[in-house]
């Protein structure tokens, strides 16, 4: 275990990694970066810090908010399915559904008209199938330049993950007509329109673990920071975890701190608490 009681305070978190996610976490509400944040995200990185993002979005939408923070070290993409060198421009590492993901695509756009359908390669989003909810999801991730229309005879075989986009109660009929037939892959609520499929060992949790292994830092010196349920593999995995306030309680309740609200600057929340815990117990 490091021991950070013999660093200067100019070099305090030299050695660790902290990983955030975007949405309700690093973003507030309209999507924007606090201020706070970012000043803290900055000191973090003065004092030796490696800082990154772990989202569900793919690095096309992410890169933008990578280069505004600066991070200085691979990030997680696609909820896990892809570890991404956003200083490189680069999948680091990534795993694929099962080609035999576009027949599970086919049966729920049949069932389920109304269901919007996109698939996911590294920065390329494939629209199968649009509504309204796919629409705003672009507008708000910023995806229009990487997104294609591509009919279903189409699709890759190889992609990292597929999204259906709808009403809440629509997608959990969606998960329900799914049980049992998702060999090789899993679904997944990553917010209440948003039911995804991933390659089956595919989350922020090994996600994470691939980033601190890219870089080099122990295990015991890797920070999370999340606030919904696609955030609990990573927060399972990391040396220590951290939840928004905004979060659900069972997902806080993983946390070993709580920070504030995502209006009022998580990320800062969580720096400073980190701070102050190397500094007065000279480890995580």
């Amino acid at each position: 275990m490091m021991d950070f009681t013999k660093r200067s305070p100019e070099r305090l978190f030299e050695g660790i990694l902290l990983l955030s996610d975007l949405d309700g976490t690093l973003l507030n509400r309209k999507k924007q970066i606090v201020e706070r944040n970012l000043e803290a995200i900055r000191r973090f990185q003065e004092k030796g810090g490696l800082f990154s993002i772990a989202t569900g979005r793919c690095s096309c939408s992410a890169q933008t908010i990578a280069s505004v923070t600066g991070v200085n070290c691979p990030g997680v993409t696609l909820n896990g399915a892809v570890v991404y060198d956003f200083n490189q421009g680069r999948p680091a590492r990534q795993s694929y559904l099962p080609e035999w993901y576009r027949e599970i695509a086919w049966d729920v756009h049949e069932h389920f008209p109304s269901i919007g359908v996109q698939t996911y390669v590294g920065s390329d989003v494939q629209v199968v199938q649009s509504n309204d909810v796919m629409v705003r999801l672009h507008e708000i991730e910023r995806t229009e330049s990487c997104c294609e229309d591509v009919p279903f005879d189409r699709l890759p075989a190889q992609v990292n993950k597929v999204l259906f986009g709808g009403a809440h109660e629509e997608l959990h009929k969606v998960r329900r007509f799914l049980e049992g037939r998702l060999e090789g892959m899993y679904g997944m609520f990553t917010e209440e329109t948003y039911y995804e499929l991933l390659p089956a060992r595919a989350n922020k949790g090994m996600g994470l673990k691939m980033v601190a292994e890219v870089c080099g830092i122990a295990p015991s010196c890797v920070a999370a920071v999340g606030d919904y349920y696609n955030d609990v593999d990573m927060l399972k995995a990391a040396a220590y975890p951290m939840a928004a306030g905004n979060a659900p309680e069972d997902v806080k309740i993983l946390a070993r701190f709580i920070a504030g609200d995502c209006e009022d600057g998580v990320v800062a929340d969580a720096i400073e608490h980190l701070e102050q815990r190397l500094t007065e117990r000279g480890r995580l």
